[in-house]
C-alpha cells in the first residue's frame, strides 16, 4: 500500500469496506478523503504514530461499518482546536489516546488526521516518544474502566485498600492486564495472576505479587487454597474458559469482569459483569447493525476516560504507569496490515506493535 500526500483538503487512511452487508468478505485499503472538519468541542490531531490492538482485526472480519476509518490508538500533534474545546489545547501540543475506530469516516487512528473531544485526550510529557505514547489506548483504558469503574477500585492518589486484599487477574501478560496490574497495586491491593513460564519475568516486573502457570491442570486447585478469600477477578484474557477460570477463583458473592461483551458464565454465586471500552465516549452505538447488540451512551463511562486521561501525564511522568514492551514495525501504511495478521494469528504476547505514520 502506498501513503497519498497530504494538503489541507484531503488526508489518506486505511478504509474498510465490506463486499456485501453481512459478509465477512472485505476489502481494506489505503484511500484519500476529506480531512475531518472537527466540531466546537473536538480538536483536530495530526496522528504520527499508532499502536495495534485485536479489536482493530476484529473490526474487520466482523464489527466494522463501511467506508469507516480503521484503528484506536494513536499519538500525535495538535493540527486545530475547537472554539469550545476542553483541556486547554495549543496548535502543536503533543497529544494521544484513543478512539472508536471502524464505525465512523472521521475517527479512526489509522489515517494522518483524526478528530477527538477535547477532554478525551491527555497530553505527552516531553520525556516520552509518540511510540510509547500511543499504547495508552484501548489496553490502559480497558484496564482502568474494569478497575476503576466496574470493580469500583480507588483512583492513583486516593486512599488505598485495606492491606492484604487481593485481585485475581486472568492472562497477566497482556497488554490490558499489564495496566490492570499497575492500576491494582496504585490501589493497595496484591495481584495474583496467570500467564506462561515464558512471561513470569514480565508480569513481576509490573508488580504482581504472585504468578502460576495457566496451562498447568492444578494451577486452579493451587489458587484457590493459597488465596482462599479472594473477591475480586479482572479477565484480561477473556477467551475460552477463561471467564469460568476467574468465577471459580473469587469467593460466593465476588465480582468478575471480562473484556468480552458477549461472554457468560454458569458460575453460580458470583456476580459475572461483562463491558466493552467503547462505552467510555458517550455515544451510543450499535455492533454489527441492524442485528448487532446495541450499546447505550454511559456518561459514567465517559466521566471516567476524562478523569483517567487528565491524570495520566503524572502518572507516565513520574513511572507509576508504564507501557507495556514495544514492537517497532516501522514507518507507513503499509506496515498496518502485516501487524494486525500477526495479531490475528496470536503470535504476539506480552508486548504492543507500534508502527510510525510519518
Amino acid at each position: 500500500m502506498k501513503a497519498f500526500a497530504t494538503n489541507q483538503r484531503s488526508m489518506a487512511g486505511l478504509v474498510y469496506k465490506a463486499a456485501t452487508k453481512f459478509s465477512v468478505a472485505h476489502d481494506v485499503s489505503v484511500r484519500q478523503m476529506p480531512t475531518p472538519i472537527p466540531t466546537a468541542t473536538e480538536v483536530l490531531v495530526n496522528v504520527k504514530a499508532v499502536a495495534q490492538n485485536p479489536t482493530d482485526h476484529k473490526h474487520i472480519d466482523l464489527l466494522g461499518q463501511p467506508n469507516s476509518i480503521l484503528g484506536c490508538d494513536y499519538a500525535g500533534t495538535v493540527e486545530s482546536v475547537g472554539a469550545s474545546a476542553k483541556g486547554n489545547w495549543k496548535v502543536g501540543d503533543r497529544i494521544a489516546g484513543v478512539t472508536h475506530g471502524g464505525i465512523y469516516s472521521n475517527r479512526g487512528s489509522y489515517a494522518e488526521y483524526l478528530t477527538i473531544d477535547g477532554d478525551l485526550a491527555w497530553k505527552i510529557p516531553d520525556s516520552v516518544s509518540f511510540a510509547t505514547a500511543s499504547v495508552y489506548g484501548v489496553s490502559a483504558v480497558s484496564a482502568m474502566q474494569a478497575l476503576n469503574l466496574v470493580l469500583g477500585l480507588p483512583w492513583p492518589g486516593e486512599k488505598p485498600v485495606n492491606a492484604g486484599k487481593e485481585i485475581f487477574i486472568y492472562g497477566g501478560s497482556t497488554s490490558a492486564s499489564l495496566f490492570a496490574i499497575q492500576i491494582a497495586k496504585l490501589a493497595g491491593l496484591r495481584v495474583i495472576t496467570t500467564c506462561s513460564p515464558h512471561s513470569n519475568d514480565l508480569v513481576k516486573s509490573f508488580g504482581a505479587d504472585e504468578v502460576y502457570n495457566y496451562k498447568e491442570k492444578t494451577s486452579l486447585d493451587k489458587i484457590k487454597v493459597a488465596h482462599p478469600n479472594i473477591a475480586i477477578a479482572f479477565d484480561g484474557f477473556s477467551g475460552a474458559g477463561s471467564n469460568e477460570f476467574c468465577c471459580n477463583v473469587v469467593v460466593k458473592g465476588g465480582k468478575v469482569v471480562s473484556l468480552d461483551p458477549t461472554a457468560k458464565s454458569s458460575v453460580k454465586n458470583v456476580e459475572f459483569e461483562t463491558m466493552i471500552m467503547y462505552t467510555v465516549f458517550g455515544r451510543a452505538f450499535q455492533l454489527v447493525p441492524p442485528i448487532g447488540p446495541k450499546f447505550p451512551t454511559k456518561p459514567d463511562d465517559r466521566a471516567g476516560l476524562a478523569k483517567f486521561y487528565e491524570m495520566l501525564p503524572k502518572l507516565v511522568e513520574d513511572g507509576k504507569l508504564k507501557a507495556p514492551p514495544i514492537k517497532h514495525r516501522g514507518t507507513g501504511f503499509d506496515k498496518i496490515e502485516e501487524g494486525l495478521a500477526l495479531l490475528k494469528s496470536g503470535k504476539v504476547s506480552g508486548q504492543k506493535l507500534v508502527l510510525e505514520l510519518c
